[in-house]
């Protein structure tokens, strides 16, 4: 059964950041990276160019493979909402990077990255 805590579309929630982001769809964006990248390589979205370059450094040392992927701003335009900060899912294109941009609006900008 479900609770009354449960979301639907329409629903508008506030982040603990303070933003808003009305609920479009309750579909993941999870498996869009997999439909890009296949099976066995992970998509890496940082604007740290420094992490970056460590990623790619461990993904040598270790085996596993990883894609940078882009973060085009531009797509954050399909995320806006007439009724909140933002929506929770963008169009159906790019939907590897639309997920990454709206996580991207939970990390504090003053958050600095140790890529040792």
């Amino acid at each position: 059964m479900i609770s009354g805590k449960g979301m639907r579309p329409g629903d508008i929630v506030t982040a603990s950041n303070g933003k808003t982001i009305e609920i479009v769809d309750l579909a993941t964006l999870t498996g869009a990276c997999v439909v890009a990248l296949g099976p066995s390589i992970a998509g890496v979205f940082t604007p740290n160019d420094d992490l970056a370059k460590e990623l790619f450094q461990a993904s040598e040392a270790s085996g596993e493979k990883f894609w940078r992927m882009p973060l085009e701003e531009s797509y954050w335009e399909s995320m806006k909402s007439g009724v909140a900060d933002m929506v929770n899912t963008g169009g159906r294109q790019g939907g590897a990077i639309n997920a990454a941009l709206f996580l991207k609006q939970f990390v504090d900008e003053k958050v600095k990255v140790d890529a040792r």
